[in-house]
């Protein structure tokens, strides 16, 4: 088991930086290697929901099966119910003065051949998770 974790200062308010990244939808149009994700839960984003996630990673296309633990505008967290790798992550919102400090973390629980891999893939997940923030960031910061 490992966690990565990244955090940056967003020049946006808390209320926009929560209604993007906190609706996994948007997670495509940030997030490296996501080709789709959607609900597969009726009605808006909340605990319970349950989110497919179709991902290019490691040369494989792979789907996941989430769902929302927690979801508020000051963290969102999710757990995988089905797919490769056992996860869970959660995403943190916090004002401060003059934008918005969001937190991205991911712990995954690689088994079998997956778990000897661990430190290559704990090194590959951070570089994906901060680059994920930096694209967040620009993102927001230019619309």
């Amino acid at each position: 088991m490992f966690t990565v974790s990244c955090s940056a200062e967003i020049q946006r308010p808390l209320d926009e930086v929560f209604a993007f990244a906190g609706d996994y939808a948007n997670d495509p149009s940030w997030r490296a290697g996501v080709l789709a994700m959607v609900y597969e839960t009726a009605g808006p984003p909340g605990v319970g929901s349950r989110t497919r996630e179709t991902m290019r990673s490691m040369g494989r296309t792979v789907v996941t099966v989430g769902e929302v633990t927690e979801y508020s505008s000051a963290r969102t967290a999710f757990r995988s119910v089905s797919g490769p790798v056992p996860c869970e992550g959660s995403r943190e919102f916090a004002i401060r003065p003059g934008g918005t400090t969001f937190t991205y973390s991911l712990t995954l629980r690689p088994a079998g051949l997956l778990r000897l891999l661990g430190p290559l893939l704990r090194a590959a997940f951070a570089r994906q998770v901060r680059g994920d923030v930096r694209r967040l960031k620009e993102r927001l910061e230019t619309r």
